[in-house]
């Protein structure tokens, strides 16, 4: 069972091509928001059907370094969340965001509730939804994004597959882009899960990536997820994650 997906991670590629009308402490900010919450099924960008259980509780963090030509942004992030009654959900992230000397911080508030819960591996449906906001130096925290999103998940054998569909409203231009996510894993073993998704977002060519999970313990997880955008400037993008349940 996971923390929330990046509802918004497609609008990352976005952010980068439009970085030229957006002011360095306003997009970064921005940035920083977006990469809120954090990841689902850690480090993939697509979001998972499954739902903490009443008062089971994970903390997750995790870097990523986004690159476009000569622009990168860093951003690290870290959430904790908790099952608050059977079949929902609630999380709370913070996030910072450095590029080109200028760093902002970003806040989320997220959460999933099952529509259909999903059982030992099965099929779920769940809708997920999250609120951010960041901060710019010498700015106040305001709010940047709204996302709704419905996933689908379904487990077959050893391969479980990932679907998402959703829409993110920013407060900058009342711009709403709808965005969808498609992965899936296919487990090694016990210890290992390899990883591969294709997301995108409204009028954007897709973004591919790869990677793979590492089960260290019952309560630690550690991912890695290497991506690339089609559109341009193509947008490079990794990502290292930690998880621990309790």
């Amino acid at each position: 069972m996971e923390l929330n997906g990046p509802l918004v991670q497609p609008s990352m590629e976005l952010l980068m091509r439009n970085a030229s009308w957006v002011s360095w402490g306003a997009w970064i900010a921005l940035a920083s928001s977006v990469s809120l919450p954090v990841q689902a099924g850690a480090p993939m960008a697509t979001e998972d059907a499954d739902v903490l259980g009443k008062n089971e509780c994970e903390w997750e963090s995790t870097y990523q370094r986004a690159k476009a030509g000569s622009l990168s942004i860093n951003t690290i992030a870290t959430k904790g969340g908790c099952g608050v009654v059977d079949g929902t959900q609630v999380a709370l992230g913070l996030a910072h965001a450095k590029a080109e000397g200028e760093s902002a911080t970003g806040l989320g508030l997220s959460g999933k509730t099952a529509l259909i819960a999903r059982r030992d591996g099965g099929f779920g449906v769940t809708l997920a939804w999250g609120f951010s906001g960041a901060k710019s130096a010498g700015d106040s925290l305001r709010y940047e994004s709204t996302a709704l999103q419905l996933v689908a998940s379904q487990g077959f054998g050893a391969f479980t597959v990932h679907g998402n569909v959703g829409a993110v409203k920013f407060r900058d231009g009342g711009d709403t882009v709808n965005t969808w996510a498609l992965g899936g894993e296919y487990a090694v073993n016990d210890a290992v899960d390899l990883l591969a998704e294709t997301f995108g977002s409204e009028g954007d060519k897709p973004n591919h990536g790869v990677g793979a999970r590492f089960k260290a313990s019952k309560d630690w997880v550690f991912g890695l997820m290497l991506s690339q955008g089609r559109s341009e400037p193509k947008v490079k993008s990794l990502l290292l994650s930690a998880k621990l349940a309790f």
